[in-house]
């Protein structure tokens, strides 16, 4: 499959103006900058980060493994013995958390890491009401597809509603988007930018106020793990659905039922275009009328189609399918699509040395034929109870014998054959050790140690795959609570935003902040946004650069001065004297306290009262603000 490596576009979501400025604070000082800039250089080496906001696929970032070691080295490990008990705690809840509040902290290091941990990886023993009624400023990600058409229709079902009603005059020509708005206000509609928006919101919501963070930590892990894109077509009303139906009910479940739920889920069969995947059995009975009653429709004038509306034998919205499936039938002859089979075995499972061969992606494309869905798109007109579902069609399946990965699979059979080749490729061991490396590199390092790598893979292999008892080994690892790897992972731009709301007990309130996710577009982590089905990368190398920490910087000022919409935040509330001997009653060791407990910010302390007295003119909530925005925005923070 060719794709193309520029990244588009998130689809729906409507361009939003910058952050503005956040005034009256003054620019960040030089020190800044070159407190980044030596973060660069720690982490990316010589070679210098990737130019681009939005990193390479993650296919390409096995060519970076050897200089990221070189930086890494370069740049020194912890000389600590080994972990002290509030260090591992801390460790814990930076990695498996959106962020460490020090009420999480005192929490773990009262109950105990074991403790918390099985707590958190049986999310349905936990209490998270409170995140509900928070998740109701999102309704459009509660909702069924059918409901998403006619609540947030896209343009060219807007046009065809507006043709059958009273504001067709509004519409006439080509309508602009001035006009679509208008329109939608005088039928109480919104815009799929709207809809979109409130699966971020969502989406950063439960990563910000769930009580059940492992969760969540690992919903995002999955979702990357098995991509799609908001931004293609159909896939911008079915990727909410996709993430709580196929992905967060399996995180703490069998692999093999992930498997089964993404690779049967409307969402990544339009996603990798499977649905069009077929071979037709041009004698079974289905396939023969079917054909015969489009070819007959096809040799209708458009008179003689509307005719058949007026006089009932089909609705207008029929007549609309029946348009689409004859004009892409004309367009292209239903055939073999390999695109979903490659991506199954080279990402999900097998990995790209995991042996496959092209013969393989031949076969296992050809089990896949018929694996397909309803429609691709519902119109606002369809009945309360439409969807758009997974349907298996025999008529389109390749029932010839198929060879997978040296495992016959006998002819003659229909659905039997992409459920064989799922179980055979979740079963395998080259699986097993590609999900157990991607986990030690999201988690653990970025240069993942193959020793650790084999005990996790072991432990998926030994347990058919539950995940819940790999998520437990990844955790209780000893290479896990190796001191060298803490505090050496760069955060992704999500983590950055959702931890600094978190730790700065920000409100989110009254629906999506445009600002929040103009700020997640630009720092280049906007969720459901990544158009390559590698996911959102998780090597630190990937997100720094000093354009890209001078963002994060911007964020947080504009974060902590309340410039961001529908977001609240006081820094007063955390500037209360806390500390002993010289750091008490100091808002700036307050605030360093809050934002970054059980850390030594000392010198993170020094730097941010440097730059206030530089700046002696500002008032005293003026320089809270500026403090707190510092600290967020700092290096230090940028790091788990």
């Amino acid at each position: 499959m060719r794709w193309n490596r520029a990244v588009a576009p998130v689809a729906g979501v409507a361009p939003v103006a910058p952050v503005a400025p956040v005034a009256p604070v003054a620019p960040v000082a030089p020190g800044w900058l070159g407190l980044a800039l030596v973060l660069v250089g720690a982490l990316t080496g010589p070679a210098g980060a990737a130019a681009q906001r939005v990193p390479a696929p993650r296919r390409a970032a096995g060519a970076h493994a050897r200089a990221r070691a070189g930086a890494q080295a370069r740049a020194g490990t912890p000389t600590l013995a080994a972990l002290s008990d509030t260090a591992r705690a801390l460790h814990l809840l930076q990695r498996a958390t959106f962020g460490a509040r020090p009420r999480d902290l005192t929490g773990v290091l009262r109950e105990g890491r074991a403790a918390w941990l099985d707590r958190q990886l049986h999310p349905e023993r936990i209490d998270d009401s409170a995140l509900d009624v928070r998740l109701r400023d999102f309704p459009a990600a509660a909702m069924t597809v059918a409901d998403l058409y006619r609540t947030y229709p896209p343009p060219a079902a807007l046009k065809r509603l507006a043709a059958a009603g009273a504001a067709a005059d509004s519409m006439a020509g080509t309508p602009d988007s001035a006009a679509r708005r208008t329109l939608r206000r005088r039928l109480g509609l919104q815009g799929p930018a709207r809809m979109v928006g409130e699966f971020v919101g969502a989406r950063l919501a439960r990563a910000v106020y769930s009580e059940r963070q492992l969760q969540e930590v690992m919903t995002d892990f999955w979702f990357n793990h098995f991509n799609v894109f908001v931004g293609k077509g159909a896939d911008r009303y079915l990727v909410a659905r996709y993430e709580q139906e196929a992905i967060r009910p399996y995180v703490f479940g069998r692999f093999e039922d992930m498997l089964k739920a993404t690779a049967s889920h409307p969402a990544m069969l339009f996603y990798l275009d499977n649905w069009t995947s077929a071979v037709p059995d041009t004698t079974a009975p289905q396939y023969m009328r079917r054909q015969e009653q489009l070819r007959r429709f096809a040799a209708l004038t458009p008179e003689e189609q509307q005719a058949l509306v007026r006089a009932g034998r089909i609705s207008p919205a029929q007549l609309v399918r029946l348009r689409q499936v004859v004009g892409r039938q004309r367009q292209r002859k239903p055939g073999i699509n390999e695109n979903y089979a490659r991506e199954l075995m080279e990402l999900h499972t097998l990995g790209v040395d995991g042996g496959y061969t092209q013969r393989d992606v031949i076969a296992v494309a050809r089990a896949f034929t018929g694996w397909t869905i309803t429609r691709p798109r519902l119109g606002p007109n369809a009945p309360p109870d439409a969807d758009v579902r997974f349907v298996f069609r025999p008529e389109l399946h390749d029932r010839g014998e198929k060879v997978v990965l040296g495992t016959p699979l006998r002819p003659g059979r229909g659905i039997e054959d992409g459920l064989d080749v799922l179980h055979l490729l979740a079963t395998s061991p080259a699986t097993a050790h590609h999900i157990a490396r991607e986990l030690v590199e999201r988690f653990v390092r970025d240069t993942p140690d193959s020793a650790m790598v084999e005990r996790i893979a072991t432990v998926f292999l030994d347990t058919g795959g539950d995940l819940r008892a790999v998520t437990r080994a990844l955790f209780t690892d000893p290479g896990f609570a190796d001191p060298r790897t803490a505090d050496t992972k760069v955060k992704t731009p999500l983590e950055v935003v959702a931890s600094a709301l978190r730790v700065s007990h920000a409100d989110m309130a009254g629906g999506p902040s445009r600002g929040v996710i103009q700020a997640l577009r630009t720092l280049g982590e906007l969720p459901y946004g990544y158009s390559f089905p590698t996911g959102y990368p998780a090597a630190s190398a990937d997100w720094v650069n000093s354009g890209a920490l001078l963002n994060r910087m911007n964020f947080a000022l504009a974060l902590t001065a309340g410039r961001l919409d529908h977001v609240r935040v006081d820094p007063a509330a955390f500037a209360n004297p806390v500390g002993d001997g010289a750091t008490a009653g100091d808002p700036v060791h307050a605030l360093a306290a809050a934002f970054l407990p059980g850390r030594d910010t000392r010198r993170l302390e020094a730097a941010v009262r440097a730059d206030l007295a530089r700046q002696p003119g500002l008032d005293a909530r003026v320089r809270l603000v500026r403090a707190a925005g510092l600290i967020l925005g700092s290096p230090d923070f940028q790091m788990h």
